[in-house]
């Protein structure tokens, strides 16, 4: 995917929303239990967090990357084109990315593609939260698992679970996997 500039705005996002909050990064530090180096790399786009990293620099702010991106953005777009499209990045390899569809939500549903390269896995580990997904399958395949129940998926396939159900994947084939995720409510 090419490089975005809304990709490169993350660090900027999240200095932002923790001037806000008045804290400073020793503060953020002590909260998240990550070091004040990598977080001010973090805010410089030096350092791009994982998915789990993102989640608790986002906890210790006290909001959503939905709600990140809508409060330094001044509100809700129509229309988000591609170039201004959120990517996250879950694995420090690159090997697993979701790009947010509609990174300011002023609903009850998100939208990624998630893009998971051959062999990249959630690493076994199965996670649940609040809510419904429905994954629609537009290259590739992927292997899902829910409840410990195996599905393999195929362009043109769909699955759909309550998220409170543990669920996780990985990629079995010889070329990236491409997915179209819809959640309710908005997890990232």
């Amino acid at each position: 995917m090419p490089s975005r500039p809304a990709d490169q705005q993350l660090g900027q996002h999240i200095r932002e929303a923790r001037t806000v909050r008045g804290l400073t990064l020793p503060q953020l530090a002590e909260l998240t239990g990550l070091s004040r180096s990598y977080l001010s790399n973090v805010e410089r786009n030096v350092n791009s967090p994982t998915i789990s990293t993102l989640r608790v620099i986002l906890d210790a702010l006290g909001v959503s990357l939905a709600q990140l991106f809508r409060a330094v953005e001044g509100g809700h777009k129509g229309v988000v084109r591609p170039d201004e499209r959120v990517e996250i990045v879950r694995t420090g390899d690159n090997s697993i990315r979701y790009e947010l569809l509609n990174p300011n939500p002023v609903g009850r549903l998100e939208m990624i593609i998630m893009s998971v390269e051959p062999g990249a896995s959630s690493d076994g580990i199965s996670h649940s939260h609040a809510g419904e997904e429905v994954g629609y399958m537009i290259s590739g395949r992927l292997r899902y698992w829910v409840d410990n129940e195996q599905y393999d998926l195929n362009p043109g396939d769909a699955i759909n679970f309550e998220s409170t159900r543990p669920h996780r994947y990985a990629n079995p084939g010889d070329e990236t996997s491409v997915s179209l995720w819809v959640l309710t409510p908005p997890s990232f």
